[in-house]
């Protein structure tokens, strides 16, 4: 099986394959900035998040992707400033991006609305020497000099950008990005590589059941020219501190994917860890052994200067 995923994989890629453009991710609601560019700076301080996503383990060839990012405020120009690195391989093909951000945040009476943008580079690679069998003759006159699946390695820079508007307030979080628009090709190996355009909406209610537990019902919808898909989870945290959810992959009969189970904790004042397991539903379930994702946070908790006001509770001895 794993020769014939390999030939299959590059023999799709030499000439014409559409999938999965964008990378995937359960804990869309723990890494905003990643989702949306616009979201820089919403945590008040430095932040940044390293994720590692194992998807689809055990199958071979399949995605395992690691993400890095970090976004602080600007307070003095009301804005904040970001950058992202992304490591994912899948099969024979290798995908590095680096990207650097800005967005301009405006406060209004019923909150914040920020408004950014994303660009960077995307390089791929794809390792012809890794194919089982790239060449040769066999008995039985089997003959593999095939002059499109041999031992190069095949390589090609493309340019990456994003644009987003970010709502936040005490309760409600949401936002609307756009990738690629418009979209654009370039050339790659023996072959051209298309990226076509993608759009993303994100919303998050958070509702203070007591003073000990917090609901976060959050969702996704992700979409292109020809498909959609909707997240969807619900997380308890217990005095800001231990998080539990559940989350759902896929609305409809032929769209359904995964159900996800969520775990985490703060670990001191600055560090946050959230584990997540998807568990496939879909008939591709059959030949791997679920999702594992893991992401840990780190907040300098430390303001720079003045923009976004700090979490202050009035006291009016003071006033």
């Amino acid at each position: 099986m794993r020769r014939s995923f390999h030939i299959i994989w590059l023999c799709l890629l030499i000439f014409q394959a559409t999938g999965q453009q964008v990378f995937q991710f359960s804990q869309y609601f723990f890494n905003k900035y990643e989702v949306n560019p616009a979201y820089g700076g919403m945590e008040r301080s430095l932040s940044a998040f390293v994720t590692y996503r194992d998807q689809y383990s055990a199958f071979p060839g399949n995605p395992r992707t690691f993400q890095a990012n970090m976004d602080i405020p600007l307070y003095r120009w009301n804005g904040a400033a970001g950058v992202s690195l992304q490591n994912t391989n899948t099969g024979l093909l290798r995908e590095s991006t680096v990207k650097a951000s800005y967005n301009q945040v405006f406060g209004t009476s019923i909150g914040f609305f920020s408004v950014g943008g994303r660009v960077g580079l995307q390089f791929l690679q794809i390792d012809g020497s890794a194919i089982t069998t790239p060449e040769g003759d066999y008995e039985g006159g089997i003959n593999h000099n095939d002059p499109q699946l041999n031992t190069n390695v095949y390589s090609g820079i493309n340019p990456v950008w994003e644009a987003g508007i970010f709502f936040y307030n005490a309760s409600l979080e949401a936002g609307i990005n756009v990738t690629h628009v418009p979209s654009h090709t370039s050339k790659f190996g023996q072959g051209t590589f298309s990226r076509t355009p993608f759009a993303s909406l994100f919303a998050q209610y958070k509702r203070q059941v007591n003073e000990q537990w917090l609901l976060m019902p959050s969702s996704i919808v992700k979409l292109d020219q020809a498909v959609w898909q909707m997240d969807l989870a619900i997380l308890a945290q217990w005095e800001e501190n231990f998080t539990a959810g559940l989350g759902w992959r896929g609305i409809g009969k032929n769209a359904a994917d995964a159900a996800i189970f969520y775990v985490g904790t703060n670990i001191g004042k600055k560090y946050r860890l959230l584990y997540s397991y998807d568990l496939g539903i879909s008939p591709l379930a059959r030949q791997h052994q679920g999702s594992h994702e893991i992401t840990l946070q780190y907040n300098l908790q430390k303001l720079f200067g003045l923009g976004l006001p700090p979490k202050i509770i009035y006291n009016p001895r003071d006033l």
